[in-house]
């Protein structure tokens, strides 16, 4: 029996392996019967291959981050700061890494992590302008779902999830895609139920969002008819959330989930995890393929972290 902590971690860590090596290829560049298994037909997969010429199961800075945060989670810290010095030894030292080597970071978290570097302050780390908004606080936003639902000290979701996405993407637009995107996914917990978990959604936060011209697409009636190609697959965190939420609520498995999004290609594994998570939480780790979660670097590490997770929570 799979736990909710070992669902999400390996939904997102799988899922972003996956998408390393197509990763800046456009949709017809991509063979996804080749993505299905894993790349076996790829002669240097255990050696190194693909846009960054890495072993298959090496996941990226998506991955590294969400177990920064997961692991924050863990340590009952509660100063920000402590985090953000796990994304410094993560940048700096290869800290969560698959190999030790860091690689594909994002401009934002990258300057982020810079700042706090500098002036070791996280409330002034992260950008806050409009160009700022890419998918690199919702990438590794997920393990907020734990103290969201079990920590009833936690009176205003939208400020304490605001000074997560804000370490790195503090612009409005970014704390709005995490925000909603742990709506949803809670209701996808207490639920197991994607149409019931999107009609909360609505219920919810519909009457915030629905003018919003960033966001009314999803809170939208036709949100599940939209060709996905109109969706930025290139990095804009509103494009990866529309990804995400209409992958879930248009597939009936992790795989076909992830493959889907994998189609679309562009930024394969950022929007991977971002899917991932939720995929892992409605189908669980025991429908992840087997073949995919083999070849996953620091497995034993990232099944240690999921149990000290649910030990957290209570949850085991």
């Amino acid at each position: 029996m799979s736990h909710l902590a070992q669902d999400i971690l390996f939904g997102v860590a799988v899922a972003d392996a996956l998408g390393v090596p197509i990763e800046f290829k456009y949709p017809n560049e991509i063979d996804i019967e080749s993505v299905k298994t894993n790349y076996q037909n790829e002669p240097n997969r255990l050696i190194g291959f693909g846009s960054w010429h890495k072993p298959v199961g090496t996941f990226s800075d998506d991955s590294s981050l969400t177990f920064c945060t997961a692991e924050y989670l863990v340590s009952e810290e509660s100063d920000l700061n402590d985090l953000m010095d796990r994304f410094k030894d993560w940048m700096k030292e290869g800290y969560w890494t698959a190999d030790g080597d860091t690689f594909d970071i994002g401009r934002t978290t990258l300057f982020a992590i810079e700042n706090f570097a500098n002036d070791y302050n996280w409330r002034t780390a992260g950008l806050n302008t409009e160009r700022d908004n890419g998918n690199g606080s919702l990438m590794r936003i997920s393990p907020l779902l734990f103290p969201l639902l079990y920590d009833k000290n936690i009176t205003y979701p939208y400020s304490y999830i605001s000074n997560f996405s804000s370490l790195t993407h503090a612009h409005k637009i970014a704390i709005d895609s995490c925000y909603i995107y742990l709506i949803y996914a809670k209701h996808l917990v207490l639920t197991k139920d994607v149409r019931l978990a999107y009609e909360s959604l609505i219920n919810d936060l519909a009457s915030t969002y629905q003018e919003n011209e960033y966001f009314k697409r999803i809170f939208s009636p036709n949100f599940k008819e939209i060709d996905p190609s109109e969706f930025n697959n290139r990095g804009f965190v509103v494009g990866s959330l529309e990804i995400a939420l209409q992958t879930i609520l248009t597939t009936n498995s992790y795989e076909e989930a992830i493959l889907k999004v994998m189609s679309l290609g562009k930024d394969t594994d950022t929007n991977g995890a971002i899917t991932g998570a939720l995929a892992g939480i409605l189908y669980g780790f025991e429908s992840i393929p087997k073949h995919w979660i083999e070849p996953l670097k620091r497995k034993e590490n990232i099944q240690l972290l999921a149990e000290q997770l649910n030990f957290k929570y209570k949850l085991l």
